[in-house]
């Protein structure tokens, strides 16, 4: 690019014409504003530097005095380097050239550079003895340098990549004409006639369907048609019989206007161009979304007492067979009780979209998401999408009856009522978190013991439940006036395979108690949960878990105590633990809170601690709790 700015410059310089101080014109200074924004910001100085360099000698080779060429080649290096900062801001890429906007911030960096250059240039020619060089430069440098960089450097810009309308022979015939007007304006005019805007339409026509790059190409073709014809003396802006300053000013306005003209109606032109494509692509693509969607979809307006189906797809038709027959109407399509529901809806829209589920007039019932997507004069536009859920609907009530069947039978397993034994009383308590919970308790009483049962499986819902209800009818079939440990051992056996098989676990507390003497033998595996009240010192004793829970291990011991009259023992579910802050302390004190009251009953306790634990949390597991009280 250096060669091509020494070459430029030589050539302007040569055929500078014997009446002018300065040359017509400055393609030079675009050459140079090019070579600034084509490589990084860093390198800016040292480009200028080589611009100085390739010019100096060329000037005095030319004629120009050895300080003036000096002072010329700095300011027009001054200038390389404010254009080429303006424009490239801290951008280390190439400026762009995109839209109207981005031309026009050029045209104004363009101004400044080159007034900054016709200061220096104008003062350089005073300080060296030469005023009218210094009156020429002020009255024509300007204009000069700017035509200059108006129509070269936006060739080095970053252009726009959108597709030209036309093709190889239209591009070549847009040259041709455009070339050849240029030069019957500027070259076999040999009159002073204002015929320069002939070249207009066929500019037009190139700006109107060739790119931005090659319009500037033919921009500059004409731009050197017309300098050369005004340097001898032929066409409108003959120097020869305007005058020297008159006819470079006139010239230079000439080609600025038709850069700034042409070059903002092609980026007006393309811009709008390729906004009208990527609509297109956009409708494109949503037709084609539309169309091939498995879901129903259907476009329709809905005015002040019906919806009216504007569009719809190949599986709306499918699901909605009225449309075939021509159908318009979605009351008619879907039947009045489905579209109130969409009315309904549509009223009270959060965030411009819905989903229900609405049963048409048939039975079939469908998932609809419905969304606004604009208003029309005869109403509201909205875009419903629905895809038939009726077997899955179907099969979901199914699963829910199997569920309620499921916690019927389990429910039907709990005791029927608890067993009314001559100085004890009992109490119980159990909520699970779904229909089927993994809690489980029981209450049996066998001559002369009563044996109090309390299990929790782990997870939640049919299958917890189906394992508590087996482990259940596992404790149950087992004597019950045998002792704990061997109890549990003998429930673990029966459960040990089926447990392992699905990875499963219970923990749980068996307890027997004598109901002559008060006397307690207690087995835990893994639960921990199981408290004796002392009524008569207030206490509240926690007995420690030391086993596994079944499914775990294998190895179950039991440990006894006493209840005294007035003692209560309880046991509960970490369910319970869990609405009390998930605390042992917090459990300890509401239930010394609730049991130590006077007249105070076992189901009392357990419904206070149960109840008032269910307001304080969100239910998030089973809740289940059981307690016996000697009253003798």
């Amino acid at each position: 690019m250096l060669l091509v700015l020494a070459v430029v410059t030589a050539i302007t310089l040569k055929l500078q014409p014997s009446g002018l101080l300065t040359p017509p014109w400055s393609p030079a200074s675009g050459v140079a504003l090019g070579l600034g924004i084509c490589f990084r910001r860093k390198y800016t100085w040292m480009l200028a530097l080589a611009v100085a360099a390739v010019n100096l000698p060329i000037l005095v080779w030319l004629g120009r005095p050895a300080p003036l060429a000096a002072a010329l080649v700095a300011a027009l290096a001054v200038e390389m380097v404010v254009g080429t900062l303006l424009l490239r801001g801290r951008q280390d890429s190439r400026p762009r050239l995109y839209t109207p906007r981005d031309l026009a911030r050029f045209l104004v960096i363009a101004l400044i550079s080159t007034t900054l250059y016709g200061v220096l240039a104008a003062a350089a020619f005073y300080l060296l003895g030469n005023p009218a060089g210094a009156v020429e430069t002020l009255q024509t440098g300007v204009l000069k340098h700017m035509a200059g960089m108006a129509l070269l450097t936006p060739l080095l810009m970053a252009p726009t990549h959108r597709k030209q309308q036309a093709g190889y022979a239209e591009t070549v015939g847009h040259i041709i004409w455009t070339m050849g007007t240029a030069t019957g304006v500027f070259i076999f005019n040999h009159t002073l006639l204002p015929l320069a805007f002939i070249t207009f339409p066929s500019l037009v026509a190139a700006a109107l369907r060739l790119s931005t790059r090659q319009l500037s190409l033919i921009l500059v073709g004409v731009a050197s048609i017309a300098s050369h014809g005004s340097v001898n003396g032929l066409g409108p802006f003959a120097f020869d019989q305007l005058g020297g300053p008159a006819g470079v000013a006139l010239l230079q306005g000439y080609q600025l206007s038709i850069v700034a003209v042409l070059l903002t109606l092609s980026l007006v032109v393309g811009s709008e161009r390729e906004t009208s494509s990527r609509l297109h692509e956009s409708e494109e693509l949503f037709r084609k979304s539309f169309n091939s969607s498995v879901a129903g979809k259907l476009m329709a307006v809905r005015t002040t007492n019906q919806w009216i189906v504007e569009r719809a797809n190949p599986s709306a038709r499918d699901l909605l067979s009225g449309l075939r027959q021509g159908m318009r109407n979605l009351e008619s399509l879907m039947g009045v009780d489905a579209v109130a529901r969409l009315s309904e809806s549509a009223d009270s829209l959060v965030g411009d979209n819905a989903r229900i589920t609405v049963q048409l007039a048939d039975g079939r019932s469908l998932n609809v998401s419905m969304a606004v997507i604009g208003e029309k004069p005869e109403g509201t536009q909205f875009v419903l999408h629905f895809h038939d859920v009726t077997e899955s609907e179907r099969l979901r009530q199914l699963e829910l009856e199997e569920i309620n069947r499921a916690a019927e039978i389990q429910r039907a397993l709990l005791p029927d009522k608890l067993p009314a034994t001559p100085g004890w009383t009992i109490g119980a308590y159990t909520a699970p978190a779904r229909q089927i919970g993994g809690d489980f308790y029981d209450v049996r009483v066998h001559e002369a013991a009563i044996a109090l049962s309390l299990g929790d499986v782990m997870g939640k819902g049919m299958d917890a439940g189906m394992l508590a209800a087996a482990t259940r009818i596992a404790l149950r079939s087992l004597d019950p006036d045998s002792s704990p440990s061997v109890v549990v051992t003998r429930a673990a056996n029966i459960l040990d395979g089926d447990l392992r098989r699905i990875s499963a676990f219970v923990t749980l507390v068996y307890v027997r108690v004598d109901m002559e003497s008060g006397d307690f033998r207690i087995t835990d595996a893994g639960h921990g949960l199981h408290f004796v009240v002392r009524t008569a010192s207030g206490r509240v004793e926690r007995l420690e878990s030391r086993d596994m829970p079944l499914g775990l291990g294998d190895r179950w011991r039991e440990t006894g105590d006493s209840l005294h009259p007035g003692d209560m023992i309880l046991l509960v579910s970490d369910g319970v633990l869990d609405r009390w802050g998930g605390s042992l302390e917090g459990l300890e004190v509401a239930i010394a809170q609730f049991a130590n009251r006077d007249g105070v009953t076992p189901q009392a306790v357990v419904d206070s601690l149960c109840a008032d634990a269910r307001d304080m949390v969100d239910d998030s597991d089973d809740i289940t709790a059981v307690a016996l009280s000697r009253t003798a």
